[in-house]
């Protein structure tokens, strides 16, 4: 179990000391030729490993492994727990040391602890909500205001155990694997673990791996099941039950509690639970015959970039206990016929799917997910589009996480998927703030909040309601309608009503504040190309004001009836919503003013704007950005329809300085990834450049050519983008800036 994670998360319960015992629902084999792969007995003694939990650390039982079979040590009964029960079991389904290395090198471990579906998985309207709340804070409302069970739905956990398992879908016991096996988890109901001997492999494999505030538990039936390491996490007894004469203990050492760094709650309720966890592991090595300590002292729990080296220590440790292991090597041609027993008792065959059925949720959103996987269906499983697939289905935002197995049908092989809905949400509850340090001197603070609630006029529809208070007061409300099920056609009706401080410096001096009273109907009719593309048409109508409240007019002020007919075009293709490595954007909007306060007669309006990503190296891009507007020479329009000035606006000019109807706006720069946030902090942390230059028409400047140059640093964490730069430009403009909220 990964006690430096349960250290940070501040776990919620005390672990009770409760007795050991084996669930009545999972009875151990009845006879030794179930369990002994080797039947009839050989004279030898027979041989049990027990794996401890320790998240990261526990990539070094491979190396253990990996010695044991170098020197032809049998392993006749194998179990474990949390990252040991995950070694356990796949090298129990029959891959070698040497596979389960090239496996563990090659997960994304960040992706994996993380949790989150990549931006590019989501469909388009959970884009449109981060890139509206770039941030990690959302509540849910399904039965009242709740938080999720875990920081991580375990979706992509799930996806690497199902894959590697997939062959031992209908398996009747885990004593028929190649070599028998067992993993313990600890049922938060009864407070006693559970040992899985029989049943789904992925699920015992993913329930002894939820590590409590990590991972959410698994749920089955009336059981909740969380990491075994509470209770049980070195299973030496559970090896001995097994039936082995002899049983080794792979005991992973790490560092003593450090009195300085128990300061505070966290790591003191962290230290406490180490304390739990430590006890029944004494236990664990009180019950083994012989102990292999691997000394993981100068490594932690997360440290998956050193998988390799901590496999090494393991092999290290092995080999130190060489002399006690010799007396269990096999000769050459017994160690032979041990390993060509255990082959036949793989499984490998994986048929192709003729079918595809989901599970786990309504009829009819299973009619619809089945319709969007039928191209598994026919065709041998390719594990990276069946990943991608299923991952994109948690990008719905109803959906937890996904997994499948193998199921017959009708005497017909077929692919089983499982969604698992979300147990507190959808309704869906996102919390934001946006801090706007533009103006050193003139900090502004405004509190976000976002409620959709899902299905609520018909499937797939969604009624998404944002609130605004602070600098701007509002409310915001759209109900989104696709005309069918399954039509990417939808309609959108809306409203808005909002109060916002409108504020016009130079340079850094403050020239103006307006106070700016927006309140409109309207609806829209739309298409949805792709998660990527939206086209929406529509017409709305309503009542604004702009009115001077400090300082010098820069435009009169005005109110009264505003309507207008639009057309919006969105692509968004780019990897990220804060700072993309790759990708593009495409964004027009297209604007007929039938009537605006101060005009004095229709008039067009058009805004379009495109970015572009380009990755240099693994860690470095650069990025262009153009945008340009115009009312088509109608100058006599009322309040002034476009703005430049401030944080990649312009980012030397003052707040909104260069007003008027007919401008552009370049950026050019680089964006470097300096190091990476640990998990559930944040992200990364990058350095980020740019040259700006832009123009507004129309309107007397200091500059006939508006530029400058920025710089800063900018870090994804989890309550949101931080920005803190500085920009020096033409005519004497320069300022130091910082924002919480959007970048690009």
């Amino acid at each position: 179990m990964s006690r430096t994670v349960i250290a940070l998360l501040c776990l919620s319960f005390v672990v009770p000391a409760v007795a050991q015992e084996n669930p009545s629902e999972k009875p151990a084999a009845s006879s030794e030729a179930q369990l002994n792969p080797m039947s009839p007995k050989e004279s030898r003694p027979r041989i049990g490993v027990a794996l401890e939990g320790g998240g990261a650390l526990g990539v070094a039982h491979i190396g253990v492994l990996q010695w044991f079979e170098n020197h032809r040590i049998p392993i006749d009964y194998i179990a474990g727990t949390s990252m040991g029960g995950l070694v356990a079991g796949l090298y129990a389904t029959g891959k070698s040391p040497k596979q389960l290395e090239e496996l563990v090198k090659a997960q994304d471990w960040d992706l994996i602890i993380g949790g989150q579906p990549a931006y590019e998985d989501l469909t388009f309207r959970r884009k449109e909500d981060l890139r509206a709340f770039q941030n990690s804070v959302v509540l849910g409302l399904k039965h009242g205001l709740s938080v999720p069970s875990g920081l991580n739905a375990g979706h992509e956990v799930s996806l690497l155990i199902d894959r590697e398992t997939l062959p031992y879908s209908n398996l009747d016991s885990f004593d028929n694997l190649p070599i028998p096996f067992r993993c313990v988890a600890t049922d938060l109901v009864s407070a006693k673990e559970v040992v899985f001997s029989a049943g789904s492999l992925q699920l015992a494999l993913r329930a002894t791996m939820s590590i409590p505030g990590l991972f959410s538990p698994v749920r089955d039936g009336e059981k909740v099941y969380v990491d075994g390491g509470l209770i049980g996490n070195l299973p030496t007894d559970v090896v001995r039950k097994m039936g082995a004469d002899i049983v080794i203990a792979v005991h992973l050492e790490v560092s003593p509690g450090d009195p300085k760094q128990l300061q505070s709650l966290f790591s003191v309720l962290g230290r406490s639970i180490d304390v739990v966890v430590r006890e029944n592991e004494i236990r664990g090595l009180a019950g083994a015959d012989l102990v292999v300590n691997v000394d993981l002292r100068d490594y932690t729990s997360m440290d998956y970039d050193k998988v390799e080296t901590m496999i090494g220590i393991g092999a290290k440790a092995a080999e130190a206990k060489g002399r006690v292991f010799a007396p269990y090597s096999m000769d050459e041609a017994t160690w032979q016929q041990y390993l060509q027993k255990r082959k036949n008792r793989e499984q490998t065959l994986v048929p192709v799917p003729q079918f595809v059925k989901v599970e786990g949720t309504s009829p009819t959103a299973a009619r619809q997910l089945e319709r969007f996987l039928q191209p598994l269906a026919g065709k041998p499983i390719d594990d990276a589009q069946l990943s991608k697939l299923l991952t994109r289905l948690t990008g719905i935002g109803k959906y937890d996480s996904t997994d499948y197995r193998l199921a017959t049908r009708d005497g017909q092989s077929g692919l089983m998927i499982t969604v698992h809905e979300k147990d507190y949400a959808p309704p869906i509850l996102q919390l934001g703030f946006a801090v706007d340090g533009s103006e050193s001197d003139n900090v502004t603070f405004t509190q976000l909040a976002r409620l959709t609630v899902m299905d609520i006029a018909g499937y797939r529809s969604e009624w998404r309601t944002d609130l605004q208070l602070g600098n701007t007061w509002g409310v915001q409300s759209e109900l989104y309608r696709p005309f069918t099920e399954t039509s990417k056609w939808f309609f959108a009706p809306h409203a808005e009503a909002t109060n916002t401080a409108f504020k016009i410096y130079r340079k850094s001096d403050p020239q103006a504040e307006y106070r700016v009273y927006r309140d409109t109907i309207g609806i829209d009719v739309g298409y949805g190309f792709s998660r990527f593309a939206e086209v929406r048409a529509g017409y709305e109508v309503g009542y604004f004001n702009a009115n001077l409240r400090l300082g010098t007019p820069e435009f009169f002020s005005f109110a009264g009836r505003v309507g207008d007919t639009r057309l919006h075009f969105l692509v968004a293709h780019k990897d990220d919503p804060i700072a993309p490595h790759k990708g593009y954007s495409v964004e027009t909007t297209f604007q007929w003013f039938d009537s605006n306060p101060g005009a004095n007669a229709a008039f067009p309006l058009m805004r379009a704007e495109v970015m572009y990503f380009k990755p240099v190296t693994r860690v470095a891009s650069v990025f262009v950005q153009s945008e340009g507007g115009t009312t088509f020479g109608s100058t006599h329009v009322g309040v002034p329809q476009f703005f430049l000035g401030g944080p990649a606006r312009l980012s030397a000019y003052g707040t909104n300085e260069l007003l008027g109807n007919q401008f552009y706006y370049f950026r050019t720069g680089y964006l470097h990834d300096l190091f990476t946030l640990p998990p559930f902090v944040g992200k990364k942390v990058y350095a980020i450049g740019a040259y700006e230059f832009g123009k507004m028409y129309g309107v007397p400047t200091e500059s006939k050519f508006p530029n400058d140059v920025a710089a800063g640093v900018l870090a994804e964490t989890a309550f949101g983008p931080l920005l803190l730069g500085g920009s020096v430009g033409d005519s004497g403009h320069a300022k130091w800036f910082f924002q919480v909220g959007h970048v690009f």
